[in-house]
């Protein structure tokens, strides 16, 4: 697996956020859409949770017409 290039970070609340990263593992190109968290009190830097998904860059196209669907307010597929 290759070190993960983080693409975007997204606030989720005051103590998470949506790490957006492209990696490669077994020589498929995979993007990770993944919640970090900071542990309350500890500070520090956010640590990956389990919360999250990792899927081919190939379904991407899929994925963002999906998300354009939910911000228009939910259009069928």
């Amino acid at each position: 697996m290759t070190a993960p290039t983080l693409i975007a970070t997204v606030t989720k609340n005051n103590t998470e956020e949506v790490r957006v990263s492209l990696t490669t593992f077994n020589g498929f190109n995979l993007v990770d859409i993944r919640t970090f968290a900071r542990l309350i009190g500890a500070g520090g830097e956010p640590m990956p949770t389990k919360r999250g998904i990792c899927l081919g860059r190939d379904r991407l196209p899929d994925l963002i017409q999906a998300l354009i669907q939910a911000q228009e307010g939910g259009a069928s597929c």
